[in-house]
């Protein structure tokens, strides 16, 4: 016995559509950069009509902050991923900081590069991922804090050390782009985990975090 082929609903087939075109504008958003990012290009690569396309994106900048929120969700399931490996214990401090520098060294940190550039000169690009940038933020603020609550070591500094920490690997990030020297990189890695670490303990702070950075 065959059993008969089950039919997508239109919602469905609408969906996969707009998954096809969003990671096809992350593609080439990737490859070519914001401003030479060509919707025909985005149609070509996920096999969809421009029609098809305007339909669900009628404009440019609709696709591209479709495709941001896209991506940066994608990294916010990942995440709440890491969350659980932080509260089981299955990893440790220098695996998070590793795992954080993965995210802002590749693909995720080019992309969201290209679309800070834009958005520095364009209100309209910026007004729209102003909120889907805070989501990121507040998924990464809740998993950092989760980590330290992990370890007892949680209080009013935590999200300072957390900014500092990203702001480093943001430079990094953007160094990249000039100096494609992954050893540099690990030395800086490696000397900020031992400060990270010496945060963490509130070694020479009276026992707080807060003391250990000033706060």
């Amino acid at each position: 016995m065959t059993g008969a082929k089950v039919r997508r609903t239109q919602e469905e087939r609408s969906a996969e559509t707009r998954d096809k075109l969003l990671y096809a504008t992350l593609d080439v958003l990737m490859e070519a950069g914001h401003a030479r990012l060509a919707t025909q290009a985005v149609c070509e690569r996920a096999g969809v009509s421009r029609g098809a396309m305007l339909h669900h994106y009628p404009t440019r900048s609709e696709l591209l902050v479709a495709a941001i929120e896209r991506l940066l969700d994608d990294e916010i399931i990942e995440m709440r991923g890491m969350a659980a490996s932080v509260r089981s214990g299955a990893i440790g401090l220098d695996a998070f900081v590793d795992d954080l520098w993965r995210r802002f060294s590749g693909r995720l940190f080019y992309i969201t590069l290209e679309h800070i550039t834009a958005a520095r000169t364009d209100d309209d690009l910026r007004d729209a991922l102003l909120p889907v940038v805070k989501r990121f933020h507040v998924a990464l603020d809740d998993m950092w804090t989760e980590f330290f609550e992990a370890r007892g070591t949680a209080d009013r500094a935590t999200t300072t050390v957390l900014n500092l920490t990203l702001c480093l690997l943001r430079g990094m990030g953007a160094q990249t782009v000039l100096k494609p020297d992954p050893d540099y990189y690990q030395d800086l890695l490696r000397a900020w985990k031992t400060i990270l670490a010496s945060l963490v303990e509130g070694r020479g702070s009276g026992g707080t975090l807060a003391g250990s950075v000033g706060v």
